[in-house]
């Protein structure tokens, strides 16, 4: 067994008032669920979360129940429609700011790494550092899908210092990237989504939906795995993220509160052989933008 290092958890709000994952049946958790969640989350050290423009209602749901004195870190991340002008970014950041009642925004990430290839990259640069100057937020970041995109965001905008990336157990591009290690190790901060990936990894393979049936072996290799060595599938994929050396944080989303409980508490190292064991999941897998086509 490797030694376990927890990871900071943050936990993502996609699902609070959307429908979002591939594994709860399109199941939204309701404003007293999120509630419930938020609450149990900020009294046992999960104070952190990841919301954005994107998840609808989830912003204002968040504020709502935050308990402000308790002084939650809160990220949030702009859409395309708020990026069109150096003034909508501001005017964006301070709306976000106020539906979550808090003072100042963590991080305030670029939902779309596409965005600083656009034909807007000029205001959007002087948008988001307006933001860092008025103090919206303390630190600009963006969330991308390759370790190319790491390297093409950080030359277009070097004031980036938070990077979002797509890591689990089935898609292990980027646990070796020696530029992330690298970046990492000169003040750069790297946050890990999709542990899970979007929950189809938590999936009993036989429920898969036919678009996705290029997963079944690989996930069945992955509950087989967790098995044998008496884990769930949440501790073995919680177990490789917390094994990533240069990541600062993990993103969690979770379909209930119970869920969320079994993965705070969860504390399980990686067993040996798991990387001989479990397959990594193709290319049509490990993008969930892919999944529609």
């Amino acid at each position: 067994m490797n030694i376990l290092v927890k990871t900071k958890l943050i936990l993502g709000t996609a699902n609070f008032g959307n429908a979002y994952g591939i594994s709860n049946n399109g199941k939204a958790l309701l404003p007293q669920d999120s509630k419930s969640v938020i609450s149990w989350a900020q009294s046992n050290g999960v104070n952190h979360f990841d919301t954005a423009l994107a998840y609808g209602e989830a912003q204002e749901i968040l504020g709502r129940y935050l308990n402000q004195s308790l002084a939650p870190i809160v990220d949030s991340k702009l859409n395309a429609e708020s990026c069109g002008s150096s003034k909508s970014i501001v005017d964006a950041t301070r709306k976000a700011r106020e539906n979550l009642g808090i003072n100042q925004i963590s991080t305030l990430y670029l939902h779309n790494e596409d965005l600083l290839q656009s034909s807007n990259v000029r205001e959007i640069v002087v948008g988001l550092n307006r933001v860092l100057d008025l103090g919206l937020a303390r630190k600009i970041g963006v969330s991308v899908y390759s370790e190319a995109a790491v390297i093409a965001c950080k030359k277009v905008l070097p004031e980036l210092t938070v990077f979002q990336v797509p890591e689990n157990i089935c898609d292990r591009r980027l646990i070796s990237s020696k530029v992330i290690a690298k970046m990492s190790d000169e003040g750069n901060t790297f946050i890990l989504r999709s542990i899970f990936l979007q929950g189809l990894l938590l999936m009993d393979p036989i429920s898969m939906p036919l678009k996705l049936r290029l997963a079944n072996v690989g996930v069945r290799e992955l509950n087989e795995f967790a098995s044998m060595n008496s884990l769930t599938t949440v501790e073995l994929c919680l177990a490789y993220a917390h094994s990533i050396s240069w990541a600062s944080g993990i993103i969690v989303g979770i379909a209930s509160l119970e869920q969320l409980k079994l993965i705070r508490e969860s504390s399980k190292s990686l067993p040996d052989g798991w990387d001989t064991a479990i397959a990594t999941l193709p290319s049509e897998i490990i993008d969930p933008r892919k999944w529609s086509n």
